[in-house]
């Protein structure tokens, strides 16, 4: 259904980043192709030789989005190591990618009133080749993951990342080292069966 390994130009990169960043500032409501191209320093019709409109420019957006989460997820998974081990290289791998990457944790709650999110969210939490649930699979199969859906899991444990990472960039906050080893751990403990 959905492919994470589609190729974007750079042109239609520095758009889909145009859109981001506008979005974060702006908010989704008042995003338009004009202003985007203006903060994409291109011309409008530069815009239209990549997207068909402006609701496809937003899909590929969501697609652009989760191309790059994934490609960060491919990363940090660790099949070989205990299953603990793995669970944290993969809980500070994505709280790492958050905090370098803010107007994502900014634009969360706008991403999702985009054309396809939900789609894509769905198919992520199901798909058989994503990180995450090749992890869960497994720690089921030994006994370690409690025996919940997916998204009740993630909710329990990289949810907590998003909602973390919002509030320290809210309230102009720091986490320590030592706070976010801590709450990989009561994550951990929160999956546990």
């Amino acid at each position: 259904m959905f492919k994470f390994d589609v190729s974007q130009s750079e042109m239609a990169q520095r758009i889909l980043m145009a859109a981001e960043v506008l979005m974060a500032r702006e908010g989704v409501q008042n995003l338009s192709t004009h202003k985007i191209a203006k903060e994409a320093k291109l011309s409008v019709g530069t815009i239209y030789v990549h997207f068909k409109d402006k609701d496809d420019l937003l899909t590929q957006l969501v697609l652009f989005l989760f191309q790059r989460f994934y490609q960060d997820s491919m990363r940090h998974a660790a099949p070989g190591l205990p299953l603990f081990e793995q669970y944290r290289k993969m809980w500070l791998g994505k709280w790492h990618y958050l905090q370098n990457n803010p107007t994502i944790v900014m634009n969360m709650h706008q991403y999702e009133a985009l054309p396809k999110f939900h789609d894509v969210v769905k198919f992520c939490t199901s798909a058989e080749d994503m990180p995450w649930n090749q992890f869960l699979d497994r720690g089921r199969q030994t006994g370690e993951i409690a025996n919940l859906p997916n998204n009740m899991i993630y909710a329990l444990s990289f949810g907590v990342i998003r909602d973390l990472a919002y509030i320290q960039i809210i309230e102009g906050i720091r986490y320590s080292e030592a706070m976010i080893e801590e709450m990989v751990e009561r994550t951990w403990l929160a999956i546990r069966r």
